[in-house]
């Protein structure tokens, strides 16, 4: 015959279950406080009369750049926002930055250096750096290389093609196929993020890559300029039609 279960033995045995299966406070404080914290995913720079300062060190990336705020308090003429980054060769200097200007720039996860130039790049501020996170993997590079291609730069159209234009990139591209002396079918190829306003497209010729192309979507409008940049490994060197 089985025995009654006494009120004791209940809440022994209860006391017994929340104690195991309650957390303290002090661990959800442990919890809490080991979280890294967000890196927010605009740089905010100020070009001040004491120099580049900057709203942090760690900044994330978005799906279509590096998103930059720009402002300047030092009352010198001709401010620019130059960046540099070591592991892209993109570089350069922003629009005039008096008034405030925001900025989507192109370079890559990791140190990124940026510095404000003044009197029209004449006088420079000490470069800062900064760390750039890619937390959602938006940065994309590798293709070119297995095709045996380098980024795209302007070289070539500089003195042999004039960029194709149009309301989309594939109207662009046709323009600039018009201009070449042998046909030519295009291949996107992912190189850089994945949502940039500049996208990289590969000229394949008899089925095998010949030059890169870049692609600009204009800000203003959307429509796209491309043009013609560095010949893949192997190609024969360009001729108009």
């Amino acid at each position: 015959m089985s025995r009654p279960v006494t009120t004791a033995v209940i809440a022994a045995t209860l006391g017994i279950t929340a104690g195991c299966g309650a957390p303290t406070a002090g661990t959800d404080q442990v919890a809490a406080t080991s979280r890294a914290p967000e890196a927010p995913d605009v740089v905010n720079v100020v070009c001040s009369p004491s120099g580049t300062v900057i709203s942090g060190t760690r900044f994330a990336a978005r799906g279509d750049g590096v998103h930059v705020h720009v402002e300047s308090t030092s009352g010198a003429s001709g401010v620019y926002l130059d960046y540099s980054s070591d592991r892209l060769p993109e570089s350069g200097g922003g629009e005039p930055v008096e008034a405030g200007t925001d900025l989507v720039l192109g370079v890559a996860p990791g140190p990124v250096t940026l510095n404000c130039a003044y009197d029209t790049g004449s006088r420079q501020d000490p470069p800062v750096t900064i760390e750039v996170l890619d937390p959602a993997g938006a940065w994309r590079t590798g293709a070119l290389d297995a095709l045996g291609c380098s980024a795209p730069n302007r070289s070539l159209v500089e003195w042999v093609y004039r960029p194709g234009t149009g309301p989309t990139a594939d109207v662009a591209l046709a323009g600039l196929a018009a201009q070449l002396d042998k046909p030519v079918t295009w291949r996107h190829v992912q190189d850089g993020y994945v949502d940039s306003s500049r996208q990289t497209f590969v000229a394949m010729r008899d089925g095998k890559p010949w030059a890169t192309a870049q692609a600009d979507r204009s800000p203003a409008d959307g429509t796209f300029s491309v043009y013609l940049g560095s010949l893949c490994s192997g190609a024969e060197m360009p001729r108009s039609s």
